[in-house]
């Protein structure tokens, strides 16, 4: 896992997650051994680990133009990610969003 920001540059706040109360991140760009996305990070037990996954895999420049990118104008939206994608719930940033210009 690698991340675009240093650990302690992320904000965390706590959140209740299943009835446990978890610190969680702001949205980063990160990445796994698939690729770069936007997401979320959680510390556990002293541990980081991944949270939660908004966008597809991309290159680590496409994801941080994503981030950074006014939902607006076709960036990133926290409530609208890759598992409302999978049900049909989701705008079509990949394709009309700012990933297509």
């Amino acid at each position: 896992m690698k991340f675009a920001k240093e650990i302690k540059d992320i904000k965390f706040s706590y959140q209740s997650v299943y009835g446990e109360t978890m610190k969680v991140s702001e949205p980063i760009v990160m990445a796994s051994a698939a690729g770069w996305y936007v997401g979320k990070i959680c510390k556990t037990d002293g541990f980081i680990e991944p949270f939660d996954r908004f966008t597809e895999y991309m290159t680590q420049e496409e994801a941080q133009k994503c981030l950074d990118t006014p939902m607006e104008e076709g960036g990133f939206n926290e409530d609208v990610g890759v598992v409302e994608k999978e049900f049909g719930i989701y705008s079509e940033f990949a394709e009309e969003g700012i990933m297509a210009q």
